[in-house]
C-alpha cells in the first residue's frame, strides 16, 4: 500500500501516457499546441517512470560520481527526474495555452520574450534547489516544497484562465467543438496531478501520498476518448476511417476485369442499338413500345458503365485556387433551375478561395447536392453554407429537409455500389466518388441526418485544407491521386 501500483503497472501507465500524448502530436504534428502539449505530456510520463524505475531496484546498489561527489544512482535519477516535473511541465502546459489563444498572433513581437519568462523560475529554482536535490525538498526543506507548490498550482491556473477564457470567446465557433475537446484532453489529467500531488501535501493528507496514481484510470479513458472521435468526427487535426474490404485474392482480379467488362457492354450496346434503330426502319408499328423499353434499358446500362469508369479509377487532381463560393452558386443554379423548393446561402467570401481542384469539386457539388433535392422531392429547403479560418481549415455544408437517412444506414452510405433507391439514375456510386475526391484534398466529410417527423434531414460537411498554390506544389499536392 505503501508503494501504490505494483511496478509492472507503473511501467504499463507510462507508456500509455507517452501513447497518448504522441496520438496527440501525430495527429497535426507542425501544430504548435500539439507540439507543447506532447512535451508537457512526457514531462508527466516522467512522474511515473521515476517511481518504475525506483521502487523496481533497477539501480539499486549502484553509485554515481558527479561533481566529485558520490550519490546513489537510484536516488540521483529520481531526483533529477522529479526536477524535470517539478519544474519544466507547468511552463510547457503554459505556452501550450499561449498557442491555443493565440497570443503568438496577437503579439507576435513580445510572445518569444513571453515564452522565455515563462521558463526563468524554473531556471531559478534549479539554482537554488539544485536538480540533484529535489527528491529531499519536501521532508528536508518544507518551505521549499510549498513554493514550488505555489508555482505549479500558479501556472495551472493561468494556463486554466487563458484557455476556459478562449472557449468563452469562440463558443459561436465552427472550431468551439474542437476546441472543447483539446481542453479536455489536456485539463483533465493535469489538474487531478496539481491536486494530488501538491493539494494533498500542503493539506497534510499524507495518507494519499499515492493518490495521484489514480490518473492512470483518468489516461485510460482519455486514451479510450481520443479513439473514439478519432474514428468519429476528428480530432487535433486527424480523422480516421473505417473501410471494410474484401481482402481475398479475388478482388485485384475483379478491378483489374472492369476494364474489360466495360469495354465489353459498350461493344454489346453498340450492336443492340444499330439492331433496334434497324427495326425501327423497318417499319414494324406493333413492337414501337418494346422497342422503346429497349432503348430505355440501354440508355442505362451506358451511363452505369460511363459512371463506372470515371468514378472507380484512380482520381487525379489538377489543382488550383478556385473561388469556391462562386462555384458553389454556380453549381447550385445548374442543380436547381427547375426544382420548387427554396435555396439558402451562408457563404463566407471574406476567404473564399480554395486550392483544389475545381472539376472534380463541382462534381462532389453536383452529386451532393442532386441527392438532396431527391431526398426532399419537389419541395423543401436547400441550405449552403461555407465557413473557412484565415489559413487553415474551409467547411462547406449542404443541408436539406428531405426524409433524412436512418441509422443503420449511414455507415453504409459511402460503401461503393450502395443504394437506397431503386430508380435507374441512382448506381450507388456517387458518395462513394465524393468521398474519394475529398480524400484526395486531404479532408474527410461528416454526416449528420435525421428522420425524425419533426425535424428532418441531412448534412453533408466538406472538411478541407484551405492551402494555397504555394503550399500545395511544396508538399506534392498537385501529383497525388487517390484510388476511387
Amino acid at each position: 500500500m505503501e508503494r501504490g501500483l505494483p511496478e509492472g503497472v507503473l511501467l504499463l501507465f507510462t507508456i500509455l501516457i507517452w501513447v497518448l500524448y504522441i496520438l496527440i502530436l501525430v495527429s497535426s504534428p507542425r501544430n504548435k499546441v500539439n507540439q507543447w502539449c506532447c512535451i508537457c505530456g512526457c514531462f508527466l510520463g516522467l512522474g511515473v517512470l521515476k517511481e518504475y524505475l525506483y521502487y523496481g531496484g533497477f539501480l539499486a546498489g549502484m553509485e554515481v560520481h558527479f561533481w566529485k561527489l558520490e550519490y546513489a544512482a537510484d536516488e540521483l535519477t529520481n531526483s533529477v527526474m522529479t526536477a524535470m516535473l517539478y519544474y519544466l511541465a507547468m511552463p510547457c502546459g503554459v505556452i501550450c495555452s499561449f498557442y491555443f489563444s493565440r497570443l503568438n498572433r496577437r503579439f507576435p513581437r513580445c510572445f518569444p520574450f513571453l515564452c522565455a519568462v515563462v521558463f526563468l523560475p524554473a531556471l531559478v529554482f534549479s539554482v537554488i534547489y539544485p536538480w540533484w536535490k529535489v527528491r529531499e525538498i519536501p521532508d528536508v526543506i518544507p518551505q521549499a516544497y510549498t513554493i514550488v507548490a505555489v508555482y505549479n498550482l500558479s501556472y495551472g491556473v493561468l494556463m486554466t484562465v487563458l484557455i476556459i477564457g478562449t472557449l468563452v470567446k469562440e463558443r459561436r465557433s465552427f472550431l468551439f467543438r474542437q476546441r472543447r475537446i483539446v481542453s479536455v484532453l489536456g485539463l483533465l489529467p493535469l489538474w487531478y496531478w496539481l491536486i494530488t500531488i501538491f493539494v494533498f501535501r500542503l493539506a497534510g493528507i499524507d495518507r494519499f501520498d499515492k493518490a495521484w496514481q489514480g490518473n492512470a484510470v483518468i489516461i485510460c479513458g482519455l486514451l479510450a476518448y481520443y479513439l473514439y472521435h478519432l474514428f468519429h468526427d476528428g480530432i487535433w487535426g486527424m480523422r480516421l476511417n473505417r473501410e471494410h474490404f474484401d481482402w481475398s485474392d479475388e478482388t485485384e482480379q475483379i478491378s483489374r476485369d472492369n476494364g474489360y467488362i466495360s469495354h465489353m457492354l459498350k461493344n454489346e450496346m453498340s450492336k443492340i442499338r444499330l439492331s433496334t434503330h434497324l427495326i425501327r426502319e423497318a417499319g414494324n408499328g406493333n413492337i414501337g413500345d418494346e422497342l422503346d423499353i429497349i432503348d430505355r434499358s440501354v440508355s442505362h446500362i451506358e451511363e452505369y458503365v460511363r459512371r463506372s469508369n470515371e468514378y472507380t479509377g484512380k482520381i487525379h487532381l489538377e489543382p488550383e485556387d478556385v473561388d469556391i463560393c462562386e462555384l458553389i452558386r454556380e453549381t447550385a443554379k445548374e442543380q436547381t433551375t427547375v426544382w420548387g423548393g427554396k435555396v439558402e446561402y451562408d457563404l463566407d467570401d471574406r476567404f473564399s478561395v480554395l486550392y483544389c481542384d475545381p472539376s472534380h469539386m463541382k462534381e462532389v457539388l453536383g452529386n451532393l447536392i442532386s441527392n438532396a433535392l431527391d431526398a426532399m422531392g419537389d419541395d423543401g429547403i436547400l441550405t449552403l453554407s461555407y465557413k473557412a479560418s484565415k489559413k487553415s481549415v474551409a467547411l462547406i455544408c449542404i443541408s436539406d429537409t428531405g426524409c433524412g437517412i436512418a441509422g443503420n444506414e449511414l455507415g453504409r452510405i459511402f460503401d461503393l455500389y450502395y443504394t437506397r433507391h431503386a430508380g435507374f439514375s441512382h448506381f450507388g456510386i456517387g458518395l462513394s466518388y465524393c468521398q474519394n475526391v475529398i480524400r484526395a484534398h486531404k479532408g474527410y466529410i461528416n454526416v449528420k441526418s435525421s428522420t425524425d417527423s419533426r425535424q428532418h434531414g441531412t448534412e453533408f460537411t466538406l472538411c478541407l485544407p484551405r492551402g494555397s498554390q504555394k503550399e500545395g506544389k511544396k508538399n506534392g499536392f498537385a501529383d497525388k491521386g487517390s484510388d476511387r
